[in-house]
């Protein structure tokens, strides 16, 4: 499967360019016309087109709404609401390249400034 995102309007374009750089199939919702989509909507549109959402809106982490496995994969960017586009991208740019990508399919990923965090649905043995 190729790994497919859709980068939330609250996130820089630049992430948009610096993942396309790397091969990936990126789209940005300021530029692929969804601009002001609301959440519930997107997340139909991301699942369709089998993308991971990248977003810094802390609702997409809620497992409850949306739990691991139960979609492609979601991004959370937890930065403080000042951090500048250029910091954002630097961070993601390193969880880029350490990540092994196909374990964030399926899964819901915290990323800040010094770590990241996945989570998978775990499947308890009968």
């Amino acid at each position: 499967m190729k790994v497919r995102f859709l980068v939330d309007e609250d996130c820089p374009l630049s992430l948009e360019k610096l993942l396309n750089s790397r091969g990936y199939d990126t789209i940005h919702v300021k530029t692929s016309g969804l601009s002001g989509t609301k959440d519930p909507e997107l997340f139909i549109f991301a699942q369709e087109q089998q993308r991971i959402i990248i977003s810094r809106d802390l609702g997409w982490a809620n497992i409850k709404n949306y739990p691991p496995n139960s979609h492609c994969g979601l991004i959370i960017l937890r930065f403080p609401f000042e951090a500048i586009a250029m910091e954002i991208r630097q961070v993601v740019e390193q969880f880029i390249d350490l990540v092994n990508i196909s374990e964030i399919v399926g899964a819901t990923v915290i990323v800040d400034k010094n770590k990241f965090r996945i989570r998978k649905s775990v499947i308890a043995d009968d």
